[in-house]
């Protein structure tokens, strides 16, 4: 019991708490959010009193409010949807403050939007107070830092032809911030253990990430130039977010959500339009139905977190081991389903059994599992149907492939059977 309560704590940690959690973790997040105040405290001590400065900042305020409320309902969508990496717009009004006001102006600017963008959206969202805690004083940090290296830098550029000094500046406003935000999440990231893409994120939301820095350079622009235009910003922004909700509820119809396949639904539409295309070109296709054998067994010894982690290695596995255009997907459980267009019988033998193999080559893990201990392999049984001999229709293939998985199974498993 006391081993399985180890792995239980991995999806907390997930959910970035502080009991529980790391010390190092713990003791990063509080020096992180002690940093933030004292950059917080020193930047209003000198802040001035210029009215007209005050006058632009007050203009954002009400820009970015007012955005952040017709927002307001997509956003807690979209964080209910997203994964660990949730994105939000405060790197819009972050860049704007780097790059165009004083670090106190900043504070004032950031400040409102970030408590209303709270009390709105992440916390009836179901948000936990003190990621959002740490998340803000990254921002903190890495505006009023971006904010320092712009002003010690400037005299390098201020004197470009073309009017080139401002767009320099919030260039490498945008580089500082990415730079500097990253970093500190990152390295949180990495005392949690988290790896690899995790890491990275994905290309849609860099790309995504990236647009909003451009909408921030923008407003920056505008703040530098004619604050007034600062509105017009407001349209894309708008615009970006409902389209990365778009994108989050296209991935939760499509995707599952644990192996990061195709899911049924998703996965038969697009089985139904191969098998169409291929009866109109006379060609052949083949449906693969795959079962880990014994699954319950890894379940049983290692606990649900593990069995998770073998269900997405063996999603992964399958979906490096068939052509760019064949489709994987999970069917349930831990049953797995693929299409492979213009394959004839005898390819779709030679390819079950090559992902058999690869799976079988495969052995649960666990963190405190003795290394002595003899660990048994994973094995999958296979299911192979073909069109048209075994149907012409997808549901017919499907029963043929499941009699034909049943077969496997009744063999001894850790088997290939053509319907």
């Amino acid at each position: 019991m006391a081993r399985r309560g180890r792995r239980c704590a991995t999806p907390e940690k997930r959910e970035w708490p502080v009991l529980g959690a790391p010390r190092a973790f713990v003791g990063y997040l509080v020096l992180i959010d002690l940093a933030a105040i004292v950059f917080v405290v020193v930047a209003l001590v000198t802040i001035g009193s210029s009215l007209s400065r005050w006058g632009t900042v007050a203009l954002l305020v009400v820009v970015a409010l007012g955005f952040e409320e017709v927002a307001r309902r997509a956003a807690r969508i979209q964080l209910r949807l997203s994964s660990d990496m949730k994105r939000d717009m405060t790197s819009v009004w972050a860049v704007a403050g780097a790059a165009s006001l004083r670090p106190g102006f900043a504070v004032v600017l950031l400040v409102p939007v970030l408590i209303y963008i709270w009390f709105r959206q992440q916390r009836p969202a179901g948000e936990i107070l003190h990621r959002k805690i740490f998340n803000a004083a990254t921002v903190f940090i890495g505006c009023l830092g971006a904010g320092e290296i712009v002003r010690a830098t400037n005299a390098t550029w201020t004197k470009l032809p073309w009017m080139l000094s401002g767009i320099v500046s919030v260039g490498v406003a945008i580089v500082a911030y990415t730079l500097i935000n990253r970093a500190l999440v990152t390295a949180a990231l990495v005392i949690l253990g988290a790896r690899g893409r995790v890491l990275l994120g994905s290309a849609d939301d860099n790309l995504i990430e990236l647009a909003t820095l451009c909408l921030g350079g923008m407003v920056s622009l505008a703040v530098l130039y004619q604050p007034w235009l600062a509105i017009l910003v407001l349209p894309p922004m708008i615009t970006l977010q409902r389209g990365a909700l778009m994108r989050e509820l296209e991935t939760a119809a499509t995707i599952d959500s644990k192996t990061g396949l195709l899911n049924a639904i998703a996965w038969e539409h697009l089985a139904r339009r191969e098998l169409a295309r291929s009866s109109r070109a006379g060609r052949p296709l083949c449906v693969l139905i795959l079962d880990l054998d014994h699954f319950k067994k890894v379940n049983d010894r290692y606990g649900h977190m593990v069995g998770d982690a073998v269900l997405r290695r063996v999603g992964r596995c399958l979906e490096v081991g068939v052509r760019e255009f064949d489709a994987v997907g999970r069917f349930g459980g831990e049953e797995f389903v693929i299409v492979l267009p213009e394959a004839t019988e005898f390819e779709a033998l030679l390819v079950a059994e090559r992902l058999r193999a690869r799976v079988n080559e495969m052995r649960p893990s666990a963190a405190d599992e003795p290394e002595s201990e003899q660990v048994e392999p994973l094995s999958v049984s296979i299911g192979v149907a073909s069109s048209p001999t075994d149907g012409t229709e997808l549901t017919e293939l499907l029963v043929a492939a499941d009699g034909a998985l049943y077969e496997a199974k009744a063999r001894g498993r850790n088997c290939v059977m053509l319907a």
